[in-house]
Order: C-alpha cells, then structure tokens, then sequence
C-alpha cells in the first residue's frame, strides 16, 4: 500500500481561521439601534445609569462592535442628546471606550492570545504613541495653563490610545474578522449620526447657530461623517450593492458640506483618490474614483443654494497663517523641551484659541523635538509600511485612505486629543500588520 502523503492543495471553499465566531451583520444592526436609542432616551432619568446598563448587555458579547459604534459616533448621540455636563460627559466618554475595552482584554486572556499581540510592539507608531502620551505627562508640570494641559492629557489617556488600541485588540483576539467587527461597529455608528443629521432636522439651524447639529463642533462631527464615507465607498465593511453605497455616501457628503467643514471636505477628497489608487483592482477603483466628481458637484450645488454654505469654496486666510506664526516663533525660543503641555493656550495670539490647528506644530511648540519626532513617527511609519506593502488589497487601501484623510484634517484643525480619529486609522493599520504577523506563522 502506497502510504504517501499528498501535498496539501489550497482550496478557495476551505473555512478561515475564526470566521465560525463572526455574527451576522445584520444581527449587528438592531444592536446598534438599541444602543443608540434607548441610551439616548435614557436622558428622562438617571441617563449615565440607565445607559451603562444598556452597553454592558450588549458588550459582553458584542464589544468590538459596540466600541466601535461610540468611537464612530455613537457616543456622541449619547452624551449631548441627553445634554449631560462637562463632567458627566467625561465619565460617560471614559466608560463607553473603557468598559468594552475590558471586556477585549478579558476575551484576550480567555483565549490565550496575548502572543498574538506582541506583535504590535515591533510597530514604530506603537512606541510613538506611548512616547507621546508620557512625553505630555511629563511636560506638564511645566505647563503655562495647568488646567488645559491637564484636560489634553486626560482625555489623551481616555480617547486617542483607546482609538488605536480598540482594532488592535478586536484583531488579536479574532484575528481579520475581528477588526472587521470593529469597523462595522464605526460604520453603524457613522451610519446613526448621518441618519440623525437629516432626520432631527437640526441642519436648518445653522444659519443661526453654527453648533446647532448635536450642540457641538461641526467640524469634529463631519471628520465622523468622513469616515463613515470612507468605510461605505472604499471599506465595505457590510456588503451593500454600489449605487446605494453611492447614495449613502452622497447623503453623508451633503451633510458634511451644509456643516461648512472645508478641511474634513478636502480630506475626503484626497483620501479617496489614495484610497482608490492603492486598489489592486480597476473594477475596485471605480466606485472610490467616482464619488470624488459626484461630491464635487454637489459641493458646488450646495454653496450656490444655501447661504449659509457660501464661502464653502474660498481660499481666504482664516486665522490659522497667524496661529502658525505664532507657533514657530515660540518653538525657537525652546526648541529643545518645548513650552510645556498645553502652553499654547497662553501664547495664541487669538483669545480663546488654545492650539495652533496643526498636529506637528502643536507637538512641536509644547513637546520640543521629542514632540514633533514622535507625532512626525506616529505617522508616516504607518504609512509608509502601506504604501511599500507588497500585496494590495482592499483593507490596506482602507487604512491608506483613513491616514490621509486623518492626516490632512490634522494638519488644518484640532489639537491633539480631537484628532483622535488619527489614533484610530494608525490603530487599524497596526491591525494589519498584527494579522499578517499572525497569518505567516
């Protein structure tokens, strides 16, 4: 008898690893749902509670995607639809990211696959994202405005290394699907706030009140509806047939173009031209190539019909010539050590202005070198692992158009602790890297 072992053949029908522990995406959708509606109605009483106890049942056993949904924009129809304080919403922030990241850390432990996030540690925007956070603690005590740099610190701690290690984590104990879970969770939540945006009907107060969507900062709520588009058009993370991924993404485009956010808009645009030029595949490029006309033109349909969305196109300085100036000149006076966390709040030559809207002068101005090298790392090891990787596919092109798109919005607006969405693309771009580490073993 011929006891010769044949050679393994590849087969396209053969199971993924973990693909069994995947739910349904649509299971995923009256989750979502549930979170955001009855969390917000929670506002009658004891809303923090009442809240809490909604995300508990729903993490244990759905914690990427219901991390993923309060870091897509969940938590923001949470907290200011029931017009919680400052305070409140600090604890409601630090338990709707920190509570299923626990449960994360539990699933890791239960499964054994704390091995497979080591891997993470040979990541250069790792150890930058570490250096950062203890390079502000350390420079606080030097801070010119304690309570600005105390608050930047918190919240740094509580949001940005959340958002990186939020994907980082649903991959090493899952694996690809992991993040994938993770991704439909920011794409449920990007999905609820564009659906709010044009069902509350808020947006016809912003000719009087620029803040009038959510009572916050329309440019930090259209960098969420960016991402959104970006996961629709170029990561479909939940199989949509393209001319409705096109319409959703048209209606989330006008929504970011009648909140007024040029940066977020210009953003976009180049993150979809890099998205789709790092697609292996034309039949893939298409649809990411034509959404940038299509926004286009209705950007212009909007400016020229609602005016309120005037100035939409105009290359006037805003002020932010003047913050940079002022930024470079305070980082040659210490270049070395910088001004201290959160000192640019005293050196802004515009009151009531507490950054420069520049990520790397930020950095620079408060951290010194140090800063800029790391914020300057964080970056653009990343990107250019992408960029040089070998095999192209559809997720690596994903994250390339969601550092992009993060990328240029930092470098036009935000501090550092509303840039968070910049934690969160480096954080799915580790991802990769953790399950290709994980696949070659």
């Amino acid at each position: 008898m011929n006891t010769q072992k044949l050679p393994r053949v590849a087969s396209k029908n053969r199971p993924r690893p973990h693909s069994k522990q995947e739910p349904s995406p649509l299971a995923l959708l009256p989750a979502a749902v549930l979170v955001g509606t009855l969390a917000g109605a929670a506002g009658v009483k004891w809303p923090v509670l009442l809240a809490g106890g909604i995300m508990a049942f729903l993490a244990c056993p759905l914690a990427p995607e219901v991390l993923g949904f309060f870091t897509g924009g969940g938590l923001y129809l949470v907290g200011r639809t029931i017009d919680l304080e400052r305070e409140a919403l600090f604890f409601l922030n630090a338990g709707a990211f920190l509570f299923p990241m626990s449960i994360l850390v539990v699933f890791l432990l239960y499964k054994r696959r704390v091995c497979a996030l080591t891997a993470v540690f040979r990541l250069w925007e790792f150890w930058a994202m570490l250096g950062l956070g203890l390079l502000m603690l350390i420079r606080l005590p030097d801070s010119l405005l304690m309570e600005y740099g105390v608050q930047k610190t918190k919240y740094y701690l509580v949001n940005n290394m959340v958002f990186f290690f939020g994907p980082v984590l649903a991959s090493a104990v899952w694996g690809r699907p992991g993040l994938h879970r993770f991704l439909r969770g920011v794409f449920l939540g990007g999905l609820a706030l564009t659906v709010y945006f044009w069902l509350s009907g808020s947006y016809l107060d912003l000719s009087l009140n620029i803040y009038a969507v959510l009572n916050f900062n329309p440019i930090e709520l259209s960098r969420l509806i960016g991402l959104f588009i970006l996961l629709v058009v170029i990561g479909k993370v939940i199989i949509i047939p393209d001319p409705f991924a096109l319409s959703m993404a048209v209606a989330a485009g006008a929504a970011m173009f009648l909140l007024n956010a040029r940066g977020p808009a210009l953003a976009l645009v180049i993150a979809l031209l890099s998205g789709g030029l790092m697609e292996g595949r034309w039949k893939f490029r298409l649809l990411p190539l034509l959404a940038v006309p299509l926004l286009i033109i209705l950007a212009v349909f909007i400016s020229s019909n609602y005016w309120f969305s005037q100035g939409f196109f105009s290359i006037e300085d805003n002020g932010r010539w003047q913050l940079y100036q002022a930024a470079l000149a305070a980082f040659a006076q210490n270049p070395v050590t910088g001004a201290g966390t959160g000192s640019y709040a005293c050196i802004s030559p515009v009151p009531g202005i507490s950054y420069p809207h520049n990520l790397f002068l930020e950095s620079a101005v408060e951290l010194g070198l140090p800063g800029l090298a790391l914020s300057l790392l964080f970056v653009f090891a990343p990107l250019a692992r992408l960029v040089l990787w070998r095999k192209k596919a559809k997720e690596i092109a994903l994250a390339v158009s969601l550092l992009v798109f993060c990328l240029v919005n930092s470098m036009l607006s935000g501090d550092i602790p509303g840039n968070y969405t910049l934690w969160l693309a480096a954080g799915v771009a580790a991802s990769l890297a953790v399950i290709a580490a994980e696949e070659y073993q």
